[in-house]
């Protein structure tokens, strides 16, 4: 396949006159999209008049209520990013039955294909599906008939589409998370239905170098909500290591040493008018760009996906001083020789070239770039824009990460976005509620020193856009529990304007109000009480330099829970991050040795009895996942179904026995109260430092906060997640001592007035 022409991206031969040594794109890349215009298609020209006015399709056959209506939108006009609202702005204009108007923004898509080969073929294979374009998500509220107009802004003006019709049949629903109308320290639904979370985090999910893939994650939603797990906070801010909507994804190099092998474009070398970028390919020392996988560094976020037997055109765009020099690329193991021809030297120019994938490729495999002279002697400088390999059958890139000068806020990321989409509907299809951590926390931190400083207003500009694309594409979602705009910024910073302001602008854009958290890497009083954050949230991990202080794993849930309740005493709060951790922050080893999971145990039930919000959050997911933990949701979620969460107010209580050292939790209510009792060396520290093992036996205890007067006590197994027997009691003062079943580390209770359970 040599003497074909080709064209896109830069790489440059090195002054020395010798040749440099090859680039190497090996996808460990994930399928792409083209970050920036047309290269290979249009060099130069201008743009697209507008022809047209946009329209609306539904793709949604039969709308019910409180479920998803998708539709696409028809617009011909294109944009260097139809990602920034600066530049295009597309919006849905609904009225609703009640004659109610809601602005819908809608987003641009890219989607994908997607197949599960296996880690053993490569990992989970993505592959760009049908053309990229624009579309709208919305959820009604009410039975009826909705009316849609399309709006979109640009420089150009502003165009409408006509008015399309849909209608709503009513279908039964509680509707969005909110904060109970009853007890602001809890969930509920729309309908008043309440909502106690639990579940974990299920963080990093992503590439192969990931525990959990796609498939691995949504395996793992349905083993959780088979147990009875509701909720899990999901990461979409990992850069390019895991899960990232914004943040960088790039062939060049990896976030946490990011030295991309580029020079700046002399002043002597015009831009090339189709690039959106200053910085080009270029050399570093002697060495010419790498692009390269396993076991060289930096290695690619993402392997790059082909089909078999596939036509596509590969290009770049190229500036050389002088004709006749030769770029040879060696793709699908076979080498395209491209010459810089004859008058074209001195200027961009770009070179394309046909190829062919092998009949039984899933994946492009390395890509190499080589340079030669025309002749002997001292070669010139030679500058790549891009390098770009796209389908034609759908106009979509595959080496989007490829781009030089690609940027990192701005765009969003077209693989992790479906993924997020797919994580979605999981949620959706097994009842799964997710907290999903949007902004990446690291693009943001260093901006926001000071209020006054331009960079504290750019930053929570690129927070508007990121929100406004996740609003778009995934607000929708009933099972969006909550917006968290970071996972642990630095709590010292002054970020109440950045919530302020962020929290406005979700209050004008997002239609269905969800809930807005943060989380910080310390305690932060003022995040809890920040009226723009509805949900207060803390991260603790028990770590041997803290055992002085905190005496257990079910010591760490009260205190962590005082703190937020004298900070957050009115609205809903949880422990975000939960778990056992060394003095330096990783997983405990310790951790595998408790094969009962004692300590996980404790800290869900220790949680439930809290008044929080829902359980602990546990961090360690991959080990969870080993060890099997998500039977022990199972008896949680039963009990709690037990507990008028949201229904009545609810006293927190905790006890501590003074002869016997049994705690006490206590939710108090009226007329049902709920009880947790834990003996002292039921927890796992206890076992830790060698304590005798508890002994199956009955306890006298007190049962703090009940009023005098007769009770229908029902006893129930923790572990097992039943109840054993009921029993009639009478209190006749606070120090009244019960006699429980018995029992061995723990047990509980729920108690009903007698006149009440008379009625049951």
């Amino acid at each position: 396949m040599r003497g074909e022409d080709c064209s896109h991206r830069a790489t440059v031969y090195r002054p020395s006159g010798r040749k440099c040594s090859p680039w190497v794109i090996l996808p460990w890349i994930v399928p792409l999209v083209v970050l920036w215009p047309r290269i290979g298609r249009q060099a130069v020209g201008s743009e697209p008049r507008i022809t047209q006015s946009p329209q609306l399709r539904w793709l949604t056959q039969e709308v019910q209520r409180w479920q998803k209506v998708e539709g696409l939108i028809d617009w011909p006009k294109t944009y260097a990013n139809p990602f920034d609202p600066a530049e295009v702005t597309v919006d849905v204009l609904i009225t609703t039955p009640a004659g109610q108007h809601v602005v819908q923004p809608a987003f641009w898509m890219e989607d994908y294909a997607w197949r599960r080969p296996g880690r053993q073929q490569g990992g989970e294979w993505f592959y760009p599906q049908g053309r990229a374009g624009w579309r709208v998500r919305f959820t009604p509220t009410q039975p009826g008939q909705y009316t849609a107009v399309v709006r979109v802004k640009d420089a150009a003006g502003q165009a409408e589409s006509s008015p399309v019709s849909f209608t709503c049949a009513d279908s039964p629903g509680h509707g969005f998370l909110r904060v109970s109308r009853i007890d602001p320290r809890f969930l509920a639904f729309d309908d008043g239905t309440p909502f106690f979370a639990i579940g974990q985090n299920l963080a990093f999910i992503g590439s192969s170098s990931q525990y959990f893939t796609l498939s691995g994650a949504i395996e793992a939603f349905h083993k959780l909500a088979t147990h009875g797990a509701n909720y899990l906070r999901i990461w979409t801010c990992c850069e390019d290591w895991a899960l990232c909507i914004e943040g960088r994804k790039s062939a060049w190099g990896r976030s946490w040493a990011w030295r991309p092998p580029w020079i700046d474009r002399p002043a002597e070398i015009p831009p090339p008018s189709f690039a959106t970028s200053s910085v080009f390919a270029g050399v570093r020392g002697d060495k010419l760009i790498p692009i390269t996988e396993k076991p060289l560094r930096p290695d690619p976020s993402h392997r790059v996906a082909v089909l078999p037997a596939a036509r596509y055109r590969l290009s770049l765009a190229v500036w050389s001083p002088r004709p006749g020099v030769t770029l040879t690329v060696r793709i699908f193991g076979r080498e395209v020789d491209f010459t810089i021809p004859e008058g074209e030297a001195g200027k961009w120019t770009i070179l394309t070239a046909d190829v062919n994938s092998p009949p039984d490729s899933l994946w492009l495999g390395p890509v190499e770039l080589s340079l030669r002279a025309p002749s002997a002697g001292q070669p010139a400088p030679i500058y790549l824009a891009g390098i770009s390999l796209r389908d034609p059958t759908t106009d979509r890139e595959l080496l989007w990460e490829a781009e030089p000068g690609r940027p990192v806020l701005g765009r969003y990321n077209p693989v992790d976005a479906f993924m997020l989409d797919q994580l979605l509907a999981a949620a959706e299809k097994e009842g799964l509620y997710l907290q999903l951590c949007l902004l990446t926390r690291d693009l943001y931190m260093h901006r926001l020193k000071d209020p006054s400083f331009p960079q504290y207003a750019e930053a929570i500009a690129d927070a508007k856009r990121t929100f406004r694309y996740a609003v778009a594409r995934w607000g929708y979602s009933l099972h969006v529990a909550a917006w968290e705009y970071w996972n642990e910024m630095d709590p010292h910073l002054p970020t109440d304007r950045f919530y302020e302001e962020l929290g406005q602008y979700l209050d004008e854009i997002d239609p269905y109000h969800h809930l807005r958290t943060t989380s910080t890497w310390g305690p932060s009083p003022k995040d809890c009480r920040h009226p723009h954050l509805e949900i207060a949230e803390v991260h603790y991990y028990l770590r041997p330099v803290d055992r002085g202080r905190i005496r257990d794993e079910v010591a760490a849930v009260i205190d962590r829970t005082a703190f937020l309740r004298e900070h957050a005493p009115s609205k809903p709060a949880i422990i975000g991050e939960f778990g056992l951790a060394d003095d330096k922050w990783r997983e405990d080893p310790q951790m595998a040795q408790d094969t009962e999971l004692i300590h996980f145990h404790n800290s869900l039930w220790a949680s439930l009895m809290s008044g929080l919000s829902g359980t602990t959050l546990f961090w360690w997911w991959d080990q969870l996942d080993r060890m099997n933990a998500y039977p022990h949701y199972a008896p949680v979620a039963r009990f709690a179904q037990e507990i008028p969460f949201g229904k009545e107010e609810l006293r927190p209580t905790v006890w501590e026995d003074e002869k016997s050292g049994i705690r006490v939790m206590a939710l108090l209510g009226r007329p049902t109260s709920a009880f947790w009792i834990i003996r002292p060396n039921g927890t796992w520290l206890s076992r830790v430092r060698g304590e005798a093992p508890p002994r199956e036996e009955p306890a006298e205890i007190s049962l703090p906060g009940l009023t005098p007067g007769k009770y229908r006590v029902t006893w129930w197994d923790p572990w097992l997640g039943q109840s054993r027997e009921t029993d009639a009691i009478t209190i006749l003062s606070p120090h009244n001592r019960v006699r429980t079943p018995k029992f061995t580390r723990d047990i509980a209770a729920v108690v009903h007035a007698w006149e009440e359970s008379r009625e049951k």
